[in-house]
This record gives structure tokens, C-alpha cells and sequence, in this order.
């Protein structure tokens, strides 16, 4: 599957992958970016709406006013970092053992 043909919008497998959960002990973050001051539920980065891009359950959902390029952005960066500080600030056996 193409990255552009497994990205629309009717594509069965997107579908199905977006009504799956996040597994038990996973530690999920989101960080979505938007354009505009509207409504959060209304509002998109430029290629991807909120509502498509919000996941339920995540432990940390940051919303950064930027294009679909978020990477670049430093709020986005600095969540990442802060992300990455919190994994490896974890001491739970199954992080020591998948360290090693």
C-alpha cells in the first residue's frame, strides 16, 4: 500500500486501524497541529482535521498552532524532548529489560 492510497480518507485499512484502541501499558502522546482560532473540533493543519488527528486515551495531548510540517516547530520539539526525558526517566522492569 502507497503512502498517498493508505492515507485517504475511505481507505478500509485507515478505518479500521482508527477504531483500534491503544494497547494496555502503552504510553501514547499526540501532538496536533491546527490552523486558524475556530473551534478546536473544526479546525485542520492545512491537510489533516483535528477530529482525524485526536486520539482518545493518549496521556498527553499538546495543540500546536502550526501547519502540517509540525516537526519543525519548536513547541513541537520541546514536547518531544519532554516526551523522551519522560521514557527514560521510567523505571518499570519492561523498560530496564528493553534497554538492554
Amino acid at each position: 500500500v502507497g503512502s498517498l492510497y493508505g492515507m485517504t480518507p475511505g481507505n478500509p485499512w485507515m478505518q479500521e486501524m482508527a477504531r483500534l484502541p491503544v494497547a494496555p501499558g502503552i504510553h501514547a502522546h499526540s501532538i496536533i497541529p491546527t490552523l486558524g482560532t475556530g473551534p478546536l473540533e473544526e479546525r485542520d493543519d492545512g491537510v489533516v482535521r483535528y477530529r482525524s488527528a485526536h486520539l482518545d486515551g493518549v496521556d498527553a495531548e499538546l495543540v500546536v498552532a502550526s501547519s502540517h510540517s509540525v516537526q519543525a516547530n519548536p513547541e513541537a520539539i520541546e514536547e518531544v524532548r519532554r516526551i523522551l526525558l519522560l521514557q527514560l526517566a521510567d523505571p518499570t522492569p519492561s523498560r530496564q529489560a528493553a534497554a538492554r
